[in-house]
């Protein structure tokens, strides 16, 4: 073989074996698929983020179209131009690039507000492989979840409740105890204890009560706003929302409770009570008495408070019992439904003049379910028509005239009908307390005086545990009743106890308020919990 072959082969097997500059042919081999890779992650990124915000600006259009459609049940021009205008607000025209769309909002079952939103985007990379445009879209329904509304304020009226939040248990039962036992005279003409209600240097009302009155003025103007669009429907096909009004301190005054016309309970069913009862005697604490009472002692002087029925003092935190069907057989004041018609199962009416003139209290008569103004509202909570603090804290005496209220197969029962114009009920009890259980054994009760009659304690027991196990068993027989208990403990340090989370309906029911301010907070978040505006999907 020649010399100038040898040198050529040579030369290409060099070149055969030399790898030096491979990864440049590599690189540009692998580009078009690098691109593509790189191009697709950037494209896709832009359209899940524009993907994301048109379906925010369905909801969010959605549910402004569904507010402003309230019960009229029509999709109206006005309708629509809510809805196209915030769709265009939280997704301007051309965002991102996207091509025009129309906003069409449709009326689905229920009256609910239903919406797709359909566009594209261009791409960036993408299109250098002939993919130029991705499509988006976006479907939400908005309904409104109003329903006719029944709301129970369970609302402690004890004497701490004169007190301003800021001050401690200490300092507030050193105030109550200077500024308590003074008597008033209601615009109607009847006379009521309270306790003076703390003013700042400015004269200003900072009472707890004040606190509680402003906060129920602002929680009926959330539902006056409901209301407002229940009456745009005809009369026959109108939803309503009814309040239930319950005081309580040591005793509760159903005896004057008032219904919808405004008669009193008493009035409407007189059989209901025991005008003769059975009390300790003024002169000698170990001697009983009967006394009878007349009509006239019952419209002049009795104020409609009322000693409960009769009852078992074996029922405690680990008796086992429960409300209303598992009790002992003379535990008449915790079964509900029980139809009065005996000593023992009617309420007798209370004469602490009767009794020793023990510490005695009696809150504003009851209110029952019944469609209010914001006038007759608000006025219910006026410290001139009665509603002032004054008493002990029995934290069972108030849940235990919802309970009956609230029975569909009780005394009320024909007030408590399951649906109201073929839309169905949904009920809600609202309690708030300042204090914990606070019961004292020789103070004028629901039960009298308890160190005298062992009502609902034996010799030695635990008042405040076994009123404790009473308030429990109400509460979990209120929600198997399909209600929603809302629980607040208001004042400043306090706490939400335990037994106040097993009150209420669980995570998300349960409030704390410091001072009058997160009150009003909590009562416009439970506001708009009972009637909102939901996203269906």
């Amino acid at each position: 073989m020649s010399d100038r072959i040898k040198r050529a082969l040579f030369i290409l097997m060099r070149l055969y074996h030399n790898q030096a500059g491979n990864t440049l042919a590599i690189v540009a081999a692998a580009m078009l698929p690098l691109a593509g890779m790189v191009g697709g992650a950037l494209d896709i990124s832009r359209g899940y983020l524009a993907k994301t915000r048109l379906q925010q600006a369905c909801d969010a259009g959605a549910l402004a179209g569904r507010k402003v459609m309230g019960s009229s049940g029509e999709i109206s021009a006005a309708v629509t131009l809510e809805v196209q205008k915030y769709v265009n607000f939280n997704y301007p025209v051309g965002y991102l690039g996207s091509s025009p769309f129309t906003v069409t909002p449709t009326l689905g079952s229920n009256d609910q507000i239903e919406l797709t939103i359909s566009t594209t985007i261009p791409t960036v990379i993408m299109k250098l492989f002939s993919w130029n445009t991705m499509s988006i879209s976006a479907s939400c329904s908005a309904r409104n979840d109003y329903t006719n509304i029944d709301i129970v304020l369970v609302l402690d009226v004890t004497g701490s409740m004169a007190c301003a939040p800021s001050r401690s248990t200490s300092s507030c039962n050193s105030y109550y105890s200077s500024n308590s036992g003074k008597t008033g005279t209601t615009t109607a003409g009847k006379s009521f204890k309270f306790v003076t209600e703390e003013l700042d240097s400015k004269k200003v009302n900072i009472s707890r009560i004040q606190a509680l009155r402003t906060s129920l003025t602002n929680l009926q103007a959330q539902m006056a706003t409901i209301e407002t669009q229940f009456n745009v429907a005809p009369e026959n096909s109108r939803k309503r929302v009814r309040w239930a009004i319950i005081p309580f301190a040591q005793l509760v005054n159903a005896g004057l409770s008032q219904d919808s016309t405004g008669a009193t309970l008493y009035s409407r069913k007189p059989n209901w009570f025991n005008t003769t009862g059975t009390y300790q005697s003024t002169s000698n604490s170990s001697t009983r008495q009967s006394i009878s009472h007349d009509s006239n002692w019952i419209s002049t002087t009795w104020d409609g408070c009322i000693e409960e029925l009769k009852t078992s003092n074996s029922i405690t935190l680990t008796s086992g019992h429960s409300a209303p069907n598992n009790l002992p057989s003379d535990a008449f004041d915790l079964k509900f439904d029980t139809e009065p018609s005996s000593t023992d199962t009617r309420w007798t009416v209370t004469d602490p003049s009767k009794a020793g003139n023990p510490v005695y209290a009696c809150p504003k008569p009851m209110r029952e379910f019944s469609k209010l103004t914001a006038t007759q509202f608000n006025d219910y909570f006026a410290f001139n028509t009665g509603f002032a603090a004054e008493g002990r804290t029995y934290l069972d005496s108030g849940m235990l005239w919802a309970a009956r209220l609230l029975s569909r197969t009780g005394l009320w029962k024909l007030e408590n009908e399951a649906t109201y114009h073929s839309f169905p009920v949904t009920r809600y009890v609202i309690f708030m307390t300042d204090g914990e259980m606070q019961t004292d054994g020789s103070v004028y009760s629901s039960y009298a005086q308890e160190n005298y009659w062992r009502r609902t304690t034996a010799a030695g027991a635990d008042g405040d545990s076994n009123h404790t196990a009473r308030w429990l068993m109400t509460c979990n027989a209120i929600k198997n009743m399909d209600v929603k208990i809302f629980a607040i403990s208001f004042s400043a340090g306090s706490s939400v106890t335990q037994d106040m989370k097993d009150c209420s309906s669980g995570n998300g029911f349960w409030y704390r308020a410091d001072d009058a301010s997160d009150l009003d907070d909590v009562f416009r978040d439970i506001g708009e919990n009972i009637g909102s505006l939901r996203l269906s999907r």
